[in-house]
């Protein structure tokens, strides 16, 4: 993951508020060493050091994270890949959580949907020290709301200068090629993609919004919208176009943007 992040919690005990965040800190740690390919020990670099036909058994929360984004690259078509453009396969055994490689070494990159995994486990951990009322981020481009701030209010989200949303139990990633360049690699032709400047994508789970919002980035609006139809917990993209850097398109049931005046 290799982020930052920022936890806001909505409660009149700062004192127990504050020990919340202790531990959900120290989980976000824990899931970086399992998660980072930059770690030689993490259990994504062992699973790509494993020969054809070699195992590996993992923790529950490695395990979980690797089969949703399975599950996604399945789901769009391949525009979403935690691998890195390898041959080989990884074949998922769930009663024992082992991973099997078969064909050639696997590669894995989780960065376009780790830190939204992490935020999913400090969500579950901070309703279980009943704090319902919270905004989580990772590096500004994954968010998960809990509960609004106060009751009947949602937390709002800046997405440009003058567009915000409001939004209470539910997932943001972004994605964009502003800082970085093009930098999204199409995995099914190996090239950059020049098609939206920016993309968002609401989810359930701050991990689907994570990769989802990468994806969007490679696929063709019709695509998108069936993407959003087959997910449940999907609630749509927001897409921006050089041609049109402030006009976003909305699909499916995103939270419409909010437009501010110009100051």
């Amino acid at each position: 993951m290799a982020t930052w992040f920022e936890l806001h919690l909505a409660t009149d005990d700062a004192a127990y508020a504050g020990q919340a965040a202790v531990e959900a800190f120290a989980l976000v740690d824990r899931v970086e060493a399992l998660l980072s390919r930059y770690r030689e020990e993490s259990e994504i670099s062992q699973i790509g050091r494993l020969a054809p036909g070699e195992h590996l058994r993992l923790s529950a929360e490695t395990f979980a994270c690797l089969r949703l984004a399975l599950d996604l690259h399945a789901e769009t078509g391949g525009a979403f890949d935690p691998a890195l453009g390898q041959s080989g396969r990884l074949v998922l055994f769930p009663e024992e959580r082992i991973v099997q490689c078969e064909g050639g070494p696997v590669q894995l990159d989780l960065g376009a949907i780790g830190k939204g995994f992490a935020l999913d486990l400090v969500a579950a951990l901070l309703r279980e020290w009943e704090l319902p009322r919270a905004l989580l981020v990772a590096g500004g481009s994954s968010l998960l709301t809990l509960d609004g701030p106060a009751d009947g209010a949602d937390w709002e989200l800046t997405l440009t200068k003058r567009q915000s949303i409001w939004i209470a139990n539910a997932a943001i990633g972004a994605s964009g090629a502003s800082v970085k360049g093009a930098h999204i690699l199409d995995p099914r032709s190996g090239k950059p993609s020049h098609r939206y400047t920016r993309t968002w994508a609401c989810a359930g789970s701050a991990a689907a919004a994570d990769a989802l919002s990468t994806a969007w980035m490679l696929l063709e609006r019709d695509e998108i919208t069936a993407v959003c139809e087959r997910r449940p917990d999907t609630g749509g993209a927001l897409l921006a176009s050089e041609e049109r850097p402030e006009a976003i398109e909305c699909f499916s049931a995103f939270p419409s943007p909010v437009y501010h005046s110009a100051k």
